[in-house]
């Protein structure tokens, strides 16, 4: 992971956090218009409780990774992508300046239901 702007996601009871690196590559939205931000996969980190971590594949594909006490759904991650989708949009998604969002990862998330736009400023 880079020193770059970083947060840290926790589910509702605690006991996972997961550190988030740098800058989200995208926003969009899932498969039932709920919005998400897509990040490079490998900018996150288990911060703790990777004991709790629960990591199951998801029907739409990728694996969920959700908290195995109060199965808070924390990301999905498509490892054939090399995106994680974490849902909600980063309050400040556009303040960082994000890498840009390849065609061959846009593509990748539209074929998983996914609708992508890239982060302004990008």
């Amino acid at each position: 992971m880079s020193n770059g702007p970083y947060g840290q996601i926790a589910c509702d009871c605690g006991a996972v956090s997961l550190l988030v690196c740098g800058a989200p590559l995208g926003l969009g939205l899932d498969a039932v218009d709920e919005p998400v931000t897509f990040w490079p996969l490998d900018a996150i980190q288990i911060g703790q409780g990777a004991d709790e971590l629960d990591v199951s594949p998801q029907a739409g594909g990728g694996d969920c990774w959700a908290c195995r006490r109060c199965r808070e759904r924390l990301l999905c991650a498509h490892e054939e992508a090399g995106v994680a989708v974490l849902t909600g949009q980063e309050g400040d998604a556009s303040d960082h300046h994000a890498p840009a969002m390849t065609s061959s990862w846009q593509r990748s998330l539209e074929a998983l239901g996914y609708r992508v736009r890239s982060v302004p400023g990008a």
